[in-house]
């Protein structure tokens, strides 16, 4: 299942979901989008045709304004939603601006996570350094109660996935599967304004000082429920 957030980007959304239905191999594989219900380009993501354009594998969720509110509570939102319906299930997150490149990255992704954990690919942009499009099994979320970090709204959330990933020893980077991410720091996207919300001073300052809090005071705790559910799905 990937899950894609979006706000004002119904052309770039479609492309997302495109990429990723033209370059899955399984039929298993689920998109759900997922849009703000305060979205004043709601009608224009509702013109997609969902789900008729591309087939039963993909689905719109609009939601309410206590569902969402940045885009962690949205992904939170639809993540732990599909976690709990399937506990056994992997659950991707990919923004509008993310492109797979790679065919059967699904499988792929599978594969490396044949135990719990997350996988990431080749963004083109931090490649290695961080999963800023991660796939992560569904019993990591349940064990923490969430799936972004949510004294976030924005920012540091992938590092807060590669910390988990990686002090669990259940982190997997795939070089070989490329899922680009068109930002305009990488010069592959204009910048609008979702990108000057999500990428100002105001907002890296509070997400920044939410994900330094959360590594002194709550990640040792966190990292402790991982293990122990990972250990109870072996």
């Amino acid at each position: 299942m990937a899950v894609v957030p979006s706000r004002g980007r119904p052309e770039a959304a479609r492309a997302t979901v495109a990429a990723l239905r033209t370059t899955a191999a399984l039929l298993s594989t689920r998109v759900v989008l997922a849009v703000d219900r305060s979205d004043p380009k709601l009608e224009a993501y509702r013109a997609l045709r969902w789900p008729g354009e591309f087939g039963p594998e993909v689905s719109l969720v609009v939601l309410d304004d206590d569902e969402t509110g940045d885009l962690v509570r949205a992904t939170n939102t639809v993540s732990m939603r599909v976690a709990h319906a399937d506990p056994n299930c992997v659950i991707g997150n990919l923004g509008d601006d993310h492109r797979p490149r790679t065919y059967a990255w699904d499988r792929a992704v599978l594969g490396a996570l044949e135990a719990p954990g997350v996988a990431y690919g080749d963004d083109l942009l931090q490649s290695e350094a961080l999963p800023t499009a991660p796939f992560i099994s569904a019993a990591i979320p349940l064990a923490l109660g969430w799936y972004a970090l949510p004294s976030c709204r924005h920012l540091f959330i992938d590092n807060a996935w590669r910390d988990i990933g990686a002090q669990t020893g259940r982190l997997h980077y795939l070089p070989g599967v490329v899922i680009e991410h068109l930002h305009p720091a990488a010069g592959k996207a204009l910048m609008d304004e979702g990108y000057e919300r999500a990428n100002g001073r105001a907002m890296v300052e509070h997400d920044k000082a939410a994900y330094n809090r959360w590594r002194a005071e709550h990640m040792a705790a966190d990292i402790d429920n991982v293990r122990r559910a990972l250990e109870a799905a072996a």
